[in-house]
């Protein structure tokens, strides 16, 4: 037993030696243990952690967490096109779940947070996501779609995935970065192609 618990904590300083500040993130083996899992990483405007935390407490009452734990962090407000923190400080909530049962998982806790206004982590859960609730909660989306489609017009760096969530995203915003971007926005979308090209 002790020879297994030096491991794990060798295992846990090595894996957490780059985060800063207070983490209570202890003897955890996601990644050590051998179990296939899978998680959701949702972001929260700060002003409603209270509530949001509460929610998912109350769910913990009367259903079994899947996996052993889940992360909350916290991040400041920023101003990129399709950042979660876009004008909000945020928090983070990451759920997991073993693969074999995270689709059921994450489509509650999908459902259950959607009132408050979440804005999932772009490599995270994005499979269970409806592209038009996306668009709803990124301001500055039509923005993004049009400096992609000024910077990339062929679509040299996109992949699969990436190329059909543009698709998406693209048909519906159709005409809203023309009606909505400031004429700031435009200069900054042909500045950007200028210093790329």
């Amino acid at each position: 037993a002790d020879e297994v618990l030096e491991r794990v904590l060798v295992s846990q300083i090595s894996r957490l030696n780059h985060y800063v500040g207070q983490y209570n993130h202890v003897l955890c083996l996601e990644r050590n243990n051998g179990i296939p899992h899978a998680d959701i990483e949702m972001n929260f405007s700060y002003d409603k952690y209270k509530e949001v935390l509460q929610t998912v407490f109350d769910y913990y009452k009367t259903n079994r967490l899947p996996y052993y734990n889940f992360e909350i962090r916290t991040t400041n407000q920023d101003d990129a096109f399709l950042s979660c923190c876009q004008s909000r400080r945020a928090m983070w909530i990451d759920f997991q779940a073993k693969a074999s049962i995270s689709k059921n998982f994450f489509e509650e806790m999908t459902s259950l947070l959607k009132q408050y206004g979440y804005r999932k982590h772009w490599a995270k859960g994005m499979d269970n996501s409806d592209p038009r609730y996306i668009v709803d909660q990124f301001p500055d989306i039509a923005k993004f779609i049009e400096a992609v489609k000024l910077i990339d017009p062929m679509g040299k760096f996109r992949n699969d995935e990436g190329e059909s969530w543009f698709k998406a995203l693209d048909r519906l915003t159709a005409g809203d970065c023309t009606t909505n971007a400031t004429e700031g926005s435009k200069i900054l979308i042909k500045e950007t192609v200028s210093t790329i090209g």
